[in-house]
C-alpha cells in the first residue's frame, strides 16, 4: 500500500489542507493519506487550539471520506514534533508499506535545514504540491532544496490559498469563513468558541 503522509499544526484544518491531500493521492497514485497534526511543531509557537480539539476537528474534517485517515502519532508522542521521528514510528506501524511525505513547496524548499534530511529521505519518498504563493517548483531546483528528483513527485495542481493565521483573524473577527473551512469544522469552532480571542 501506498501511503502519503501530511502533517501540520492542523490549527484549524480547512480546505486547502483536503485539496492538497487529495491532490497527492491523484499525483502519487496513493491508496490513503494520514492527517497527522504537530505535538509541538519545532518552527513556529504552540498551537492556539489544544491538541485533542485539533484532532478532533481533523476528524470532522474528513467525515466519511475512506481515502483520509487521522493519526495521532505525534501528540501521543509529546514533545517536539521531528518529520524523522515520525516516519521511524509509522515505518514499524506499517513496515510493508511505501511512505510518502506530502509538503507544500514552501516548506519542501527548506527541507535542506531540516533536522537529518537524509534520514528522512531514505524512509520516505516526498511530493512536492505547489502552493498559491510559492510558485511551482522546476525539477532542476530539487537538489539544491536538498530533494533526490528521483525521489521526489512534482504535483502542479491548484489548491486554494488559504492561510491559517488569517483564517483565525477572521473568525476572531466573526467574519464569514464558509468557503475556507469544512462545515462540520466551521460548527465545532463555533460551538467550543474557539479562535474568538485569536491575537
Amino acid at each position: 500500500m501506498r501511503i502519503g503522509i501530511l502533517g501540520g499544526t492542523f490549527d484549524p484544518i480547512h480546505l486547502g489542507h483536503l485539496a492538497a491531500a487529495r491532490a497527492a493521492i491523484e499525483c502519487a497514485d496513493l491508496d490513503r493519506v494520514l492527517l497527522i497534526p504537530t505535538g509541538q511543531p519545532p518552527h513556529r509557537s504552540a498551537a492556539v487550539a489544544s491538541a485533542e480539539q485539533r484532532l478532533e476537528m481533523c476528524r470532522l474534517a474528513i467525515g466519511t471520506d475512506k481515502t483520509l485517515e487521522v493519526s495521532d502519532v505525534e501528540i501521543r508522542r509529546g514533545g517536539v514534533s521531528y518529520t524523522a521521528e515520525t516516519l521511524k514510528e509509522l515505518k514499524r506501524i506499517y513496515p510493508h508499506n511505501e511512505l510518502f511525505l506530502i509538503l507544500g513547496w514552501d516548506a519542501a524548499r527548506l527541507f535542506a535545514t531540516w533536522r537529518v534530511p537524509e534520514e528522512i529521505r531514505h524512509l520516505a519518498a516526498v511530493v512536492v504540491v505547489t502552493r498559491p504563493g510559492s510558485g511551482s517548483p522546476e525539477p532542476a531546483a530539487l537538489p539544491s532544496a536538498g530533494l533526490d528528483p528521483a525521489k521526489t513527485i512534482l504535483c502542479v495542481r491548484s489548491t486554494p490559498d488559504i492561510s491559517g493565521s488569517a483564517l483565525r483573524r477572521a473568525i476572531a473577527n466573526r467574519e464569514p469563513v464558509g468557503d475556507r473551512l469544512p462545515a462540520a469544522v466551521e460548527q465545532y469552532i463555533a460551538q467550543k468558541g474557539l479562535y474568538g480571542d485569536n491575537r
